[in-house]
């Protein structure tokens, strides 16, 4: 059986939650974690199971004979690690986002495509118990999407702090509702169009309320508001998604309702005590991802999608700005 050595660069949540995922993992050896707080890389280095080393740089984990690297340093860090790991053909899963400005995603997918390495850009929410059953629904044409709401008032800007930063997030669509934007595009294809407007009404460093409308090329029109100010109040996010005299909603990741017509039998699912790792999803992207290692296949989220995901995300920054109705060909 194939063994793919791991090492983890940078040693904060999302480090801890794949690390914990991929030791239990039979085909994963996980080698080194790299922090520039040595102490942090030691502390997580210390819980896992087996000698793993704590390092503090990239240059570091490399020389332990890695080959595959999961990049979780904040979103504006992670252009020139994921670079140089591709250019040495070593295996990147890359926390999201793919970059914060799309002249840094083209050199990633330029990188991508030219290496021999995987590239994976981690979009758990996909996997997420509630978003897969309405992706199956969607899928086996079940549901036919005409209209959808999605929100996510989630965080404050106080808590954490540092996501009042952009210059560690590259701005709150990428720190935050980069999760639900990318689930317009999982559920309903392509974008035809993208209306923002956007207002900084609690923090002067960046846009903090936003409101958008979207076209697909399939007819389904959507609906989004994000706010970043919001003080945590439930529920964080949800999905309407409305089709002929149906309805499927979601609560968080924890609970969805579908409405299969009228007269009809609501169908309830509650995925509140299954565990975090689980019911976000993270264990389904990292299996998946060392999947495509292991079987030389496609994992969850290739280049090409994460840069398609950065641009309109930049061009929803940009509609933003200008007031204008963004159209992509």
């Amino acid at each position: 059986m194939k063994i793919i050595k791991v090492g983890i660069l940078g040693a904060g949540f999302a480090a801890g939650l794949h690390a914990n995922i991929l030791q239990e993992d039979e085909r994963v050896n996980i080698v080194g974690i790299a922090d520039l707080y040595i102490e942090k890389a030691q502390e997580l280095a210390n819980s896992l199971k087996g000698n793993v080393q704590a390092v503090n740089s990239l240059e570091e984990l490399l020389d332990l004979e890695v080959d595959t690297v999961y990049v979780t340093t904040p979103n504006t860090f992670h252009v020139e690690p994921v670079i140089t790991c591709l250019n040495n053909n070593i295996n990147v899963f890359s926390e999201k986002p793919m970059a914060t400005t799309i002249e840094d995603a083209e050199k990633i997918l330029q990188a991508a495509n030219n290496s021999k390495a995987v590239y994976n850009l981690g979009m758990n929410r996909r996997y997420a118990y509630v978003h897969k059953e309405i992706k199956e629904k969607i899928d086996a044409k079940e549901l036919q999407p005409h209209a959808a709401h999605i929100k996510l008032n989630r965080g404050e800007l106080l808590n954490p702090a540092w996501t009042a930063d952009p210059n560690l997030t590259g701005g709150f669509l990428y720190e935050t509702t980069i999760h639900q934007i990318d689930l317009l595009n999982y559920f309903f294809g392509k974008v035809r169009s993208v209306k923002c407007e956007a207002r900084s009404n609690v923090t002067k460093t960046q846009l903090d309320d936003f409101a958008l409308l979207f076209t697909f090329e399939s007819g389904t029109i959507a609906t989004m508001i994000s706010s970043a100010h919001s003080g945590w109040s439930f529920p964080f996010e949800s999905v309407e998604i409305y089709g002929e005299y149906s309805t499927v909603s979601t609560e968080e990741i924890e609970t969805l309702r579908y409405s299969r017509g009228l007269e009809k039998q609501i169908e309830k699912k509650d995925y509140t005590q299954v565990p975090f790792k689980d019911k976000c999803g993270y264990v389904e992207e990292d299996k998946l991802f060392v999947d495509a290692i292991i079987h030389d296949i496609d994992p969850p989220v290739v280049a090409q999608e994460a840069y398609e995901l950065t641009y309109l995300i930049e061009k929803i920054y940009e509609s933003a700005e200008t007031g204008e109705t963004i159209y992509f060909e």
